[in-house]
């Protein structure tokens, strides 16, 4: 797990509901998870790795690494904000006690969320989180030649980044057989992934 943070506990606050009184350390911890879980996944482990040691450098802003910047400002903080949200409700909601699973009550005259509003709660959030992933991919792909770790990875331990998108279609092709006689068949059949390639 990374100390080095690509957004910080301000930005994230200023930038969503979380109040004051949250605890400083579920903030920190959501946005670890957020980075090391989430944008790990969506960028590969070489090119996060990159990232983190841009920042710790401060090397970041500097001009021959303006691309990075780029990136890390316009699209990766976007999307750290709502993932670091979405991993510190359920913190927010329920924290681990010795006598098991409580939910925070806060004063006296607060009542718990129901399970029901926490579950739309969290919905939204992801729905933001989704937007902004589906946008920083788009981006890294089209961008990929600006970012050369994209595909570096040859370990079995490093991620590659994940290209795979959940917003397309809901036919998958499992066998090639069938995209072949969906195209045959005068279906237009495209990847989402790259919108500037006209359908076949």
């Amino acid at each position: 797990m990374t100390n080095t943070f690509l957004i910080s506990e301000a930005v994230l606050r200023s930038y969503t509901d979380i109040n004051n009184s949250v605890d400083s350390e579920l903030i920190k911890n959501s946005i670890r998870e957020s980075q090391d879980i989430g944008l790990q996944a969506l960028i590969g482990t070489v090119l996060y790795e990159k990232l983190l040691d841009l920042v710790d450098t401060g090397d970041i802003d500097t001009a021959p690494y303006s691309n990075y910047k780029t990136l890390l400002d316009k699209y990766i903080q976007d999307y750290l904000i709502y993932a670091s949200y979405w991993y510190a409700l359920d913190s927010i909601y329920l924290r681990s006690r010795n006598n098991g699973l409580i939910r925070p009550e806060g004063g006296d005259n607060s009542v718990g969320v129901e399970r029901e509003l926490y579950n739309v709660k969290r919905q939204s959030v992801k729905n933001k989180m989704e937007y902004y992933s589906e946008r920083l991919v788009n981006y890294i792909i089209e961008e990929q030649a600006l970012y050369p770790e994209l595909n570096s990875s040859n370990k079995l331990y490093e991620q590659n980044p994940d290209y795979t998108t959940q917003y397309g279609s809901p036919f998958v092709f499992r066998k090639s057989g069938y995209l072949e006689e969906a195209i045959r068949r005068g279906y237009p059949v495209y990847d989402s992934r790259y919108k500037n390639f006209p359908p076949n």
